[in-house]
């Protein structure tokens, strides 16, 4: 699920005029913060709907407001304008619009959390057992032990701004700023899907010539994630955790990846097993239609009354909701495909979730050049891998995706 913006305005306390918000602003500027706030989450302000900005700037920039902020985490009183708090308001209402109008699957892929630290370390605790099948009369029960497998989620912080002038305002360019709002909220969701779909793929860190940026970092060093070798990337992947030469025709292709996670083994050295529901199948545009065709057959496809073990009612069938795909895939590769429990495997963190600030014309950017209004829109987020034995890439050949490009 999308993560929505969010004005750091803390609510106070419904069509006016510009006059009526003015004196609304000078004389009950809790009610006007309140009104404003109450405006966007109903839907009733956007900055699209704002017809007459004009008259807006002329009746509002220069009255100012005291309003409750969260700074940091803090509450204070801070003193702002009224115009890019009514503005400034509508534009966070029109980013959200945008933002969640992208199609985007990485959300399905990773398990979402947040930290302020740069670098987070992520502990799984390895049970030590003694391996005692009985415990005999007055014997003492064998003592379980513990050590730590720890790998690293660092950060990645991004961000766009956008900045009107009082030129524009005051010739009411209203479609030229909303598109260009617009393009901040697609621009931040595009970015994020587009780095989850990369660190989930570990597009340049399972390449033939690994580099930076890895999905994978036990004890802090960046490591491949896929591999064909066997205990590679460690003991508990026997066979390693790359399929090649397994490129999706039909049912035996996934048949092979049941076979190879069944050989991936816990912390005590135990082979694991997955839920079924936890299973999905991700893969690029070019063959969802094969993966589909296949996963809704019921009869093996040119044998007779066979029916398949992976179509509607078989054994491992599975449902469309949980195959995963994207045309961006496609930009990485358009053969290679993914199988196995993801979001048990990699997790997104949010050093900070989405920021957003606005400045309006009390501010040195409006004495140098006139600037009436600026956003910003800032976020930090990386993902990454906190095992190697729940996900498997499939290759069509030998060669890893990003060599192929």
């Amino acid at each position: 699920m999308k993560t929505f913006i969010k004005s750091n305005l803390v609510k106070i306390g419904k069509g006016l005029s510009v006059g009526d918000l003015r004196a609304l602003a000078q004389h009950e500027p809790e009610n006007f913060v309140h009104k404003v706030q109450q405006g966007a989450e109903d839907g009733h302000l956007k900055l699209e709907n704002l017809k007459d900005l004009r008259s807006l700037y002329q009746g509002l920039a220069d009255v100012e407001v005291q309003v409750t902020a969260e700074v940091n985490g803090v509450q204070r009183t801070i003193t702002s304008q009224a115009f890019p708090i009514l503005t400034g308001t509508a534009t966070i209402a029109q980013i959200n619009d945008s933002y969640q109008a992208v199609e985007t699957i990485g959300g399905e892929l990773v398990t979402d959390f947040d930290d302020p630290k740069k670098v987070t370390t992520i502990a799984q605790i390895s049970t030590l057992d003694k391996e005692v099948d009985e415990v005999a009369e007055r014997e003492d029960f064998p003592e379980v032990g513990a050590e730590e497998e720890k790998v690293e989620i660092r950060h990645k912080k991004n961000g766009r701004k956008i900045t009107f002038s009082v030129e524009s305002i005051l010739e009411n360019e209203l479609q030229d700023i909303v598109s260009r709002t617009n393009a901040l909220g697609e621009i931040a969701a595009e970015w994020i899907e587009e780095q989850t779909l990369a660190r989930v793929t570990d597009d340049t860190g399972s390449a033939s010539s690994d580099a930076e940026p890895y999905v994978y970092r036990p004890a802090g060093t960046g490591t491949t994630l896929y591999s064909a070798t066997a205990n590679t990337p460690g003991t508990r992947a026997p066979l390693g955790n790359r399929i090649t030469t397994n490129p999706f025709v039909d049912e035996t292709d996934l048949e092979n990846c049941r076979v190879r996670m069944a050989t991936m083994l816990n912390n005590r050295g135990k082979r694991i097993t997955i839920p079924r529901s936890m299973i999905k199948i991700l893969v690029p545009d070019a063959i969802v239609g094969a993966v589909m065709k296949v996963l809704n057959s019921e009869y093996v496809s040119g044998v007779e009354n066979e029916k398949s073990n992976w179509g509607p009612g078989g054994k491992w069938g599975i449902p469309a909701e949980r195959v995963v795909s994207s045309p961006k895939l496609d930009d990485l590769s358009g053969s290679a495909w993914y199988y196995g429990a993801f979001q048990k495997q990699f997790k997104r963190k949010w050093k900070m979730r989405f920021e957003y600030v606005t400045l309006g014309s009390n501010t040195q950017a409006y004495l140098n050049s006139q600037i009436a209004f600026q956003a910003r829109l800032a976020w930090d987020v990386e993902i990454g891998a906190v095992d190697y034995i729940y996900v498997l890439q499939c290759l069509s050949a030998s060669t890893a995706p990003n060599d192929a490009r």
